[in-house]
């Protein structure tokens, strides 16, 4: 029984990280969780997500881009082709 009074908390840290703290009563611990796992969360994500966007796009506009100036038009005209 005594651990029912641990649901809510761990259903809300569970939701977001550090508000069952704060639920708690656990203000300064809740709100440390919530920022440096907001910033750690926010690294990880800017890190892992934004190069495969990056590199997506690079590939997407290789594919698609068309240009004057493509290296393999300027090799065909040299050549006589």
């Amino acid at each position: 029984m005594e651990n029912q009074k641990y649901i809510i908390p761990g259903i809300a840290s569970a939701i977001i990280p550090g508000l069952g703290q704060i639920i708690k009563g656990q203000i300064i611990k809740g709100l440390l969780i919530i920022i440096v796992g907001g910033t750690v969360g926010f690294l990880l994500a800017w890190t892992a997500i934004v190069p495969i966007l990056i590199w997506a796009w690079n590939v997407y506009d290789a594919f698609t881009s068309d240009s004057e100036r493509s290296i393999v038009d300027d090799n065909s005209k040299r050549a006589g082709i």
